[in-house]
């Protein structure tokens, strides 16, 4: 008997190695392709901002801006020295789409092996290096990793924190405790969102005292806990009374309840949701705690996040989050699919559900890659169309954020799209103006913008998904006089 529980362990551990080196080769790969096609989006701008002027950013987030400061060190950009006001003068200084955006592409490409293996105590081996295999080809996981922001590195610490707590507690252990704490603490420094997993972590100890299997954290766990929370909140209590923008995000709304859910649902991919939420139901009377914690994972924060967005400010991508608890599960049926459906039907079928997981997630990458351009709004092409058809040397140039045109075009006059025609008409020179449609199924934008100027070209990503396309127009105010008359 021994001899035959030894095999098996040998047996899981080999199967965990092997999915765990072909997921790491797979992340470097995908991460590192096509990570600088994408155009800039205003965000990743600003995050180059915040690093020109390291004093004036966010407590709350100082860990989360780290990487993006070092990589533009390293290319010869340091912080301090770029220009808050002049982002017309970055590109010479060696700010780039390469040197923001692959400090974040190696964060999500190491988060693969470094979660697998964590992961392995709560998962299993076989489920544990499935799920790393899901993880690496997760659009939703590559996408912020090959973007200039801080979500790929606030989800490696969460999802540190999630997996320790859950050990912690199962094992009664302090020190592993003591390392999800740090991890907290870390998720709330890289972006303050991250305290949503005190939601997830509530309602685990809710269920367990429900089910009459409390939660017990003893007096280590309920201090520590509590010190790290208060930590967390007077930071950022602190950032909102001395930084004015933060008051911005409050009795603000940018999500609406649904759309939030919809729109999470739609990045973490319809056919993962329904999969996953299928294993759960079949896995609900197997480690019944597992299951509960990782469906809490899962959903959890979606819902604090739509709650929220009925009085503040909340974007989709603070979803992300979830992810893992949705491939958690998702390994863990195609696990117990494939213990059931091998023995009788061969492993070809067994390993079907994996194949079509794998294969939704990849027709959503290949567009990705392909003609989604990153799902990143086509700045560079649109000025880079706009410098090649500005034909007169007063020719203005106005967009949504000025900061874009300014980089792009290297030119520090550009300005700020007039909200009104009234306000273009004060333009006595021709004015260029790039725009992101106001309604992306539609692709509308503003009516008084189509009857002032002439629309000369639009810059689309040309797959279905929720982002806006760009478009150029031209007003002239010569030809404005002339036709009025």
């Amino acid at each position: 008997m021994r001899q035959i529980i030894d095999a098996e362990r040998g047996r899981d551990s080999l199967e965990f190695w092997v999915w765990l080196s072909l997921a790491t080769i797979v992340a470097f790969g995908l991460r590192g392709y096509h990570l600088t096609k994408a155009s800039f989006w205003v965000d990743e701008l600003n995050t180059v901002r915040v690093c020109c002027d390291p004093g004036g950013m966010h407590k709350s987030k100082v860990f989360g801006y780290l990487p993006t400061a070092i990589g533009l060190s390293l290319a010869g950009a340091e912080p301090p020295e770029l220009n808050v006001e002049h982002p017309e003068l970055w590109q010479e200084l060696g700010v780039t789409e390469w040197s923001t955006r692959w400090p974040s592409a190696l964060i999500g490409a190491l988060s693969i092996p470094i979660l697998g293996i964590v992961s392995r105590r709560m998962l299993g081996g076989r489920a544990a290096g499935i799920c790393a295999m899901l993880l690496a080809i997760a659009p939703y996981h590559i996408f912020w990793s090959q973007a200039a922001r801080f979500y790929t590195q606030q989800f490696l610490f969460y999802q540190l924190a999630l997996i320790w707590y859950f050990t912690a507690t199962e094992r009664s252990s302090r020190r592993w405790f003591a390392g999800s704490m740090v991890a907290i603490g870390l998720t709330f420094l890289s972006q303050p969102t991250g305290l949503v997993i005190c939601c997830v972590l509530a309602v685990d100890w809710l269920i367990g005292n429900a089910r009459l299997k409390p939660i017990k954290l003893g007096w280590f766990g309920w201090v520590a806990g509590t010190l790290v929370v208060l930590g967390c909140l007077y930071v950022l209590r602190s950032d909102y009374d001395v930084k004015s923008d933060l008051k911005k995000f409050v009795n603000s709304q940018y999500q609406t309840p649904i759309p939030f859910i919809l729109g999470t649902v739609f990045f973490i991919g319809p056919v993962t949701a329904a999969f996953s939420t299928i294993s759960a139901w079949a896995l609900r009377t197997d480690h019944t705690r597992r299951t509960i914690f990782l469906a809490a994972a899962a959903v959890v924060p979606m819902l604090a996040f739509a709650i929220v967005s009925m009085r503040m400010y909340v974007g989709l991508r603070y979803g992300f989050i979830c992810l893992f608890g949705w491939l958690a599960l998702s390994a863990l049926g195609i696990e117990r699919v494939y213990d059931v459906l091998r023995p009788r039907f061969g492993r070809l079928m067994a390993i079907s559900p994996m194949l079509l997981l794998a294969a939704s997630m990849m027709f959503f990458n290949f567009g990705y890659y392909t003609e989604g351009r990153g799902f990143h709004a086509r700045w560079r092409d649109a000025f880079r169309y706009i410098d090649e058809n500005r034909k007169k040397p007063g020719d203005r140039v106005v967009c949504h954020n000025a900061r874009i045109g300014q980089y792009y075009l290297q030119d520090p006059d550009v300005g700020i799209t007039p909200p009104t025609p009234e306000k273009l008409a004060e333009y006595d020179v021709p004015v260029w103006i790039a725009v992101e449609v106001e309604d992306a199924v539609r692709g509308r934008v503003a009516g008084w913008i189509n009857e002032s100027a002439e629309w000369k070209a639009q810059f689309d990503c040309r797959v279905l998904q929720p982002f806006s396309s760009v478009r150029v127009y031209y007003y002239d105010p010569d030809r404005k006089r002339t036709t009025s008359r």
